[in-house]
């Protein structure tokens, strides 16, 4: 059993993704989630002091890094969830990135 990771830089792809990943049978969790750049540049904590000045210089997007969950069962899911993301981003590469976990306890779904 696996824990398949998608962490993409922004949202624009999630549509596809999610069409993709439903069409295909896969159900999963997804979740916004911000880079510790952008956490370091939004928090109301005095910063660490080598990015102190960051927040001063640099413009960004506070838009959420969706991250897609998906369990599966068998390891060859993994290689066919990894065709369905690139397929729906033209490739992952600079678009964010992909990785699985193995699982070695679940309790609370089949």
């Amino acid at each position: 059993m696996k824990l398949f990771v998608t962490v993409l830089v922004e949202g624009e792809y999630m549509p596809k993704i999610l069409k993709k990943l439903s069409e295909n049978n896969f159900h999963g969790s997804v979740m916004p989630t911000l880079s510790i750049k952008k956490a370091l540049l939004t928090n109301n904590v005095e910063p660490v002091p080598m990015f102190g000045g960051i927040s001063k210089v640099v413009e960004y997007d506070h838009s959420p890094r969706p991250m897609v969950f998906v369990v599966v069962k068998h390891d060859e899911e993994v290689k066919t969830l990894a065709r369905l993301i690139n397929e729906a981003t033209g490739g992952i590469k600079d678009k964010g990135f992909m990785y699985s976990l193995p699982i070695d306890f679940l309790e609370g779904i089949e």
